[in-house]
């Protein structure tokens, strides 16, 4: 007999033609029973389709609370299949990254790596380089495609991501574990290559894993420690200075001894006495008395500092001063020019102080001319600020009026390791001639005037000194 249908209006009952039976009946008795086989029958009573719409609903609401967190989270939460391709990225890739998830999804995970940081999270590159070896816990690779799980898992793995803009990248930190079916949660594919354990099929499906953007955090790491060597700089040079007071008070006691003693004997010796080498070995001892003297007394003002009277000063009159003392010992093939154009070249600051700075300044860039000559220039401007700038040893000028002096020389110029220990106390690349304190001396009396120093050098190109006095009131 044939096989006829009839819909009941409330139901949709599906009826056999032969038996009559409700086809529905049948279904759901074969559901219930299929559920009672895996969970206990207290569990489930009534209409199983109702337990069904009752299961989809609560799924729904489900993931609709899933969606909810992964919306709020800032943290990268992923999962990437065995080839280490993305099939699921939550939406903070587009706040941290600024890539879309579409963007990210089918593409493999060094999409978002620097070279290397691929070279060292990946286990393309990483196993092959350890093969052979024991990490044991604490020494194993942390991996951003991770196939471990339980203890031995990636934990707190730092990578730097890379983000849309061109040189822009994140710290990110968090843990990775793999995904392996084990359980039955996943859905192996058939004839696939798997592991057995306990009896059942295991094999390696991808790896999920949760990062965090900490990339401020670094950032304000690396500020304090920088503020830590500044704080340990200060800390320093004061204690450099209480010491080369105390070392200038003794070292002038002993050289005065010597010079005077030096000066009775030089008297007593009768002019025509013709003892031309004894004069000549206590000439010898004199001038280099006095050359210690010299040393003495720039110790002495590094360690006063700051002490000096303030007044309104003429700049281009300090420059004249300073430069008429300086050019007879600048040699035959050094040239000076200065170019004092500044309308308005007065500064509020201690003359000695500034002159002795200046002074260090220019014999630093002589020094860098020694060997081939070369010219140095002394300039002054007026010069207006608007914005914020950053200049070098990380000073920052602030929007305002200033007065600059500029000194440049066409001499050896510096690297970036000189640079960057050019006011060290007692660093010096000439430690035949040089001490190591006229540039302290020099940054430091810049710094008691409010100014800021800038510098650009490089080998072979010379130096310049750009200095931002800034005016009292305009």
């Amino acid at each position: 007999m044939g096989k006829t249908e009839d819909t009941d209006a409330d139901a949709g009952l599906e009826t056999d033609g032969g038996s009559g039976r409700d086809v529905r009946t049948d279904v759901a008795a074969d559901i219930s029973s299929a559920i009672t086989s895996i969970y206990p029958p207290e569990l489930f009573t009534g209409d199983p389709f109702d337990e069904i719409r009752r299961l989809r609903a609560k799924n729904l609401q489900l993931q609709e609370y899933i969606d909810r967190i992964f919306g709020i989270s800032s943290a990268i939460i992923y999962v990437l299949d065995a080839d280490g391709r993305f099939i699921f990225v939550s939406r903070a890739v587009e706040e941290v990254l600024n890539f879309s998830t579409e963007e990210i999804i089918g593409k493999h995970f060094s999409f978002i790596l620097p070279p290397e940081e691929y070279e060292r999270v990946s286990r393309e590159a990483v196993l092959p380089r350890i093969a052979g070896s024991t990490t044991g816990g604490e020494m194993a690779p942390k991996l951003f495609d991770e196939r471990r799980r339980g203890a031995r898992r990636t934990r707190n793995m730092e990578v730097r991501l890379m983000t849309r803009r061109p040189g822009d990248f994140r710290v990110m930190v968090g843990d990775v574990t793999g995904i392996v079916d084990v359980e039955g949660a996943y859905c192996v594919p058939d004839g696939s290559d798997a592991a057995t354990q306990n009896g059942r099929r295991e094999i390696f499906l991808g790896s999920q894993g949760v990062i965090f953007d900490i990339t401020k955090y670094k950032r304000a790491e690396l500020e304090r420690l920088e503020l830590q060597k500044r704080l340990f700089q200060i800390q320093k040079l004061d204690a450099v200075g209480k010491l080369s007071g105390r070392v200038a008070h003794d070292l002038n006691n002993k050289l005065g001894s010597i010079i005077g003693t030096v000066e009775l004997i030089k008297q007593c010796m009768s002019a025509d006495s013709g003892d031309a080498r004894l004069s000549a070995h206590l000439d010898a001892i004199l001038s280099a008395s006095k050359h210690a003297a010299e040393l003495s007394g720039r110790l002495s003002d590094f360690s006063r500092r700051g002490e000096s009277p303030f007044e309104e000063l003429d700049f281009h009159k300090l420059i004249n001063g300073v430069m008429s003392f300086v050019e007879s010992i600048a040699g035959g093939n050094v040239r000076v020019h200065k170019i004092l154009s500044a309308k308005r070249p007065t500064v509020i600051g201690s003359e000695s102080m500034l002159q002795n700075a200046l002074l260090n300044l220019v014999v630093n860039s002589f020094e860098a001319m020694r060997r081939g000559g070369g010219v140095l220039t002394i300039e002054t401007n007026d010069v207006t600020v608007d914005a914020p700038r950053t200049l070098a040893f990380r000073s920052s000028l602030k929007p305002g009026s200033y007065l600059l002096v500029s000194v440049e020389d066409t001499g050896e110029g510096m690297s970036e390791e000189v640079k960057k220990r050019l006011f060290e106390p007692f660093f010096t690349t000439d430690s035949e001639k040089g001490v190591g304190l006229g540039l302290v001396s020099f940054r430091e009396c810049i710094r008691n005037h409010g100014g800021v120093i800038d510098l650009s050098s490089e080998i072979g190109g010379g130096s310049r000194f750009d200095i931002y006095f800034p005016r009292e009131s305009d």
